[in-house]
């Protein structure tokens, strides 16, 4: 007999994952900020909280609710001390106490989220991005070719951010006489997109050849950036190893590859070339140091190893108003202090404690202190979320008998 009310609970189920996910996907769009978000600029978390609680109040009404941990209290106890200390030394004002809220609520739902569909998940914004800069790429080539696309002027962050807006893609003013613009789609920086798309590529184990992520991997690539070309070296191999697959004679064939690509580039055209000029010089060494290793101006570097000698060691110090363009661990030591570094280290701990996947939790790890290390913003949704969904990577993670990504999509 035809059982009306299973229909109507399956339904409500589906309607709670849509939500999540959907909610999940605002916040880690918002946080890369793309060009159509900047309207609402920090105010992405209200929508984003809002479809959360949405879907937790369908969960609650089922039988078998999709919010089913119970671990949650560590970890939502060591983001709310991390996020409001953040807030507290850095002069956060009242509205901004208020929008955190709904950022506790976000990070509590990927707390309590059945680990099984966590995988659902990194699929469901695998799909999207790679869609998004699909459409992206094709438009990107065709502006390239010479061919004519609607733009306007735009600018970001009171104009620190000066672009020509083409609505598919954003061309940074400073890359108009360039040979080859470097591709950044619709957000704002090409190292921003690259590094965003490895660390979702990290979470696609075994399924590098799906569309969505030969659609990320050509965005790493065209963006050439120094940083995301590292780290997704890292991820590949990282993934083989958490796979279990021999790495050492794909390692040793791809050190040959890329050796042969970089002795080339330095031949090929007398050296003139994209290879070259956008990413081998910025691997040269210069007094020292690499010339590539631009993340912070000589004038913060300064202001950050007299930090270091005053009294603001513990809490941090005020970021200087015109000490705009630096980024990585040195910002975040600054601005947030000793404490604030410890508190971030018991925040992690306390959020992958219980995985299981020891491989691909160390792994996990690893990105998060290599990308630390060059963005200096390990809170944001589009770093922090690939990191905790890997570290609980589950290549066998079935519920019911069913693929995690079904009740989403249907994965081809």
């Amino acid at each position: 007999m035809f059982d009306l009310k299973k229909i109507y609970l399956i339904n409500k189920e589906k309607l709670a994952v849509f939500l999540f996910m959907s909610g999940m996907l605002i916040a880690y769009l918002g946080s890369l900020n793309p060009w159509f978000m900047w309207p609402i600029g920090t105010l992405y978390a209200l929508p984003a909280g809002t479809l959360i609680v949405a879907s937790y109040m369908f969960s609650i009404t089922l039988s078998s609710p999709i919010y089913t941990r119970n671990d949650f209290i560590l970890p939502l106890t060591a983001f709310l001390a991390l996020s409001y200390y953040q807030l507290i030394v850095n002069g956060g004002r009242f509205g901004g106490f208020v929008i955190n809220l709904f950022h506790v609520i976000l990070f509590l739902s990927l707390f309590l989220i059945d680990i099984k569909r966590l995988e659902g998940l990194a699929t469901f914004l695998s799909r999207f991005l790679g869609g998004l800069l699909s459409v992206s790429i094709v438009a990107f080539f065709f502006w390239m070719l010479g061919g004519a696309l609607p733009s306007r002027d735009a600018s970001f962050a009171d104009g620190l951010y000066s672009y020509t807006n083409y609505y598919f893609f954003l061309l940074d003013d400073r890359a108009l006489m360039a040979l080859f613009a470097r591709f950044h789609s619709v957000f704002l920086e090409p190292g921003q997109i690259g590094t965003a798309c490895v660390m979702l590529l990290f979470t696609q184990c075994g399924k590098w050849k799906k569309w969505y992520n030969i659609a990320m991997i050509i965005t790493t690539i065209l963006s050439f950036s120094l940083a995301a070309y590292v780290l997704i070296v890292y991820v590949t191999f990282a993934n083989l190893w958490i796979q279990g697959k021999r790495v050492f004679l794909k390692m040793m064939t791809s050190v040959l590859i890329f050796a042969s690509i970089i002795v080339g580039s330095f031949f090929y055209n007398s050296g003139n070339n994209l290879i070259h000029d956008l990413i081998l010089i910025r691997m040269e060494v210069d007094e020292g140091d690499i010339a590539g290793n631009n993340r912070v101006t000589e004038d913060f570097d300064a202001e950050y190893s007299n930090f270091w000698k005053s009294s603001d060691t513990m809490l941090g110090r005020d970021m200087p108003k015109d000490n705009f363009g630096n980024s990585g661990y040195k910002v975040y030591i600054y601005e947030n202090g000793i404490i604030g570094v410890f508190l971030l280290l018991f925040f992690f701990f306390s959020s992958l404690h219980s995985a299981t996947n020891k491989k691909a939790l160390l792994s996990g790890i690893i990105l998060a202190l290599l990308a630390f290390l060059v963005r200096g913003t390990p809170l944001w949704y589009c770093n922090f979320i690939p990191i905790y969904i890997m570290a609980y990577y589950n290549p066998k993670a079935l519920y019911a008998g069913i693929d995690a990504n079904k009740d989403i999509e249907t994965d081809e």
